[in-house]
Formats: C-alpha cells, sequence, structure tokens
C-alpha cells in the first residue's frame, strides 16, 4: 500500500505532469499507484523530491525486508 496517488492528486499533478517532474516513467507511476509495482529505493527518492515529501509519507510500512537484500 502507498500514498502516491493521494499526495500526487493533492499537489494537483497528473501521472503525466509528476513523470516529468520525477523522470520516473509514467507508466511505472500507473503500476506503482495501482500496486503492481513496488519501486525500488531510487524510485521512491525522485517521485518524493517531485512531490515534495519524504518517502516514508509515500511508501509507509516499506523498510527493507529479506526481499531488498
Amino acid at each position: 500500500m502507498n500514498n502516491l496517488r493521494a499526495f500526487r492528486v493533492k499537489k494537483l499533478m497528473t501521472q503525466k505532469d509528476l513523470a516529468k517532474a520525477s523522470g520516473v516513467s509514467p507508466v511505472t507511476i500507473s503500476f506503482i499507484e495501482n500496486g503492481l509495482s513496488e519501486p525500488m529505493d531510487l524510485t521512491k527518492q525522485k517521485l518524493s523530491r517531485a512531490l515534495d515529501v519524504e518517502p516514508e509519507k509515500l511508501f509507509p510500512g516499506s523498510g527493507r525486508s529479506s526481499d531488498d537484500r
């Protein structure tokens, strides 16, 4: 579960706007928002910077797991 869509909409941005601001593809943003993909740490950083919000607020509970090793 993530809050990407909520923060994007709050900033009045489309997926295309966020893609342009973050350097992350619109398809990737769509996949993340719909729970079809878990973003890598670098992607989380890019999206959080573009939305001016801490990564932990966008992706709560997404700390390191055994799958990240």
